[in-house]
């Protein structure tokens, strides 16, 4: 069952929030401003919860820094120095971040009010748009359809599909933010399993210097091991407070990583082959700046500034081929 109601208005455009619900009562609601997703909620023994962060007005998606729940691109994450190269021709973007370009720019997805449909037999809600090369600098114009589904087995898949103009660049996400814990408003004691032997040594920018590294201490989370823990032993490896990097999964199918706690979990995987990982409280300012973090920030993807490192993964789309990509995201009951 999908339900459709009106979330406000962006730049005198309506704003459209879907709701998917299966049969376990599980909802997925999405909403057509960045094709977000804006709130995932379940219900055990006649209690819903909340398992991502999430706003009820419109206007907060406009105003956050944090890119709460929406699709970002169409590069996720850092282009260094905003350039790049295509076929031996250079390109050079207006940068966003210092010298760089971060989630596709200033006119990224992340901007846009999408065109929507609902496809009720498979319980789908399809977004599309355009991506001008003369609003956002990357080549070609790129025709972008999106679709979040909700399984009878409580699964999320978003699919990410494209055709451009031009041979361009195409590695979108969604930005979204987990607590599957009770308490949403500390994710000190959720804990996270990544399937990953190395991560991105980055710098000070957080721009990969094109080494992968194997995980240390902090960054460790082959086993299951809270994120109070994690920024422990962060802290105390390199004096470091917060997570913002990038592990290697590979693009096998196995699972990318399992967030869990209080008798719950998230199992995230996809077919590409990067998961930024960010600790943050986009809901309360003041905790944030005492870094005290509420959610996590999960960003499968193609490894960051993927096209200025060749052994990160192609993330080139040629001019009329059409590709798709799939993250995956299943809750469980323990």
């Amino acid at each position: 069952m999908i339900s459709e109601q009106n979330f406000g208005k962006v730049n005198g455009e309506d704003v459209k929030l879907y709701t998917i619900e299966n049969d376990n009562k599980t909802k997925l609601s999405v909403i057509s401003y960045a094709a977000a997703w804006q709130n995932f909620e379940v219900v055990e023994d006649g209690v819903t919860h909340s398992l991502i962060a999430h706003y009820d007005k419109v206007e907060d998606y406009v105003d956050t820094p944090y890119q709460v729940g929406k699709t970002v691109g169409r590069v996720a994450g850092r282009i260094g120095n905003a350039k790049f190269t295509i076929n031996g021709k250079q390109f050079k973007l207006p940068a966003n971040e210092g010298d760089n370009l971060l989630h596709g720019g200033d006119k990224g997805i992340q901007t846009h009010n999408f065109d929507s449909e609902m496809d009720e037999k498979n319980n789908s809600v399809i977004f599309k748009t355009t991506m001008k090369s003369s609003e956002d600098n990357f080549p070609g114009d790129l025709e972008l359809t999106i679709t979040y589904t909700l399984t009878k087995s409580n699964q999320v898949l978003i699919n990410y599909q494209a055709v451009s103009t031009e041979d361009t660049l195409f590695n979108p996400t969604c930005h979204v933010y987990f607590n599957v814990l009770n308490d949403t408003t500390d994710v000190s004691e959720q804990k996270l399993q990544i399937n990953a032997d190395e991560s991105l040594a980055v710098y000070g920018d957080k721009v990969p210097t094109g080494r992968k590294l194997p995980v240390t201490s902090g960054y460790d989370f082959r086993e299951p091991k809270t994120i109070g823990q994690g920024l422990k032993d962060l802290k105390a490896e390199n004096d470091k407070i917060e997570f913002d990097d990038c592990y290697v999964t590979g693009d096998s199918k196995s699972d990318s990583a399992i967030l869990s706690g209080d008798g719950r979990a998230m199992i995230l995987s996809s077919d590409r082959n990067g998961l930024v990982i960010f600790t943050a409280n986009p809901n309360d300012a003041d905790k944030a700046d005492k870094h005290e973090y509420s959610c996590l920030a999960t960003e499968m993807q193609t490894l960051p500034d993927a096209i200025n490192h060749k052994d990160f993964g192609d993330i080139v789309l040629p001019k009329g081929k059409t590709v798709s990509y799939t993250n995956k995201y299943q809750y469980v009951k323990n």
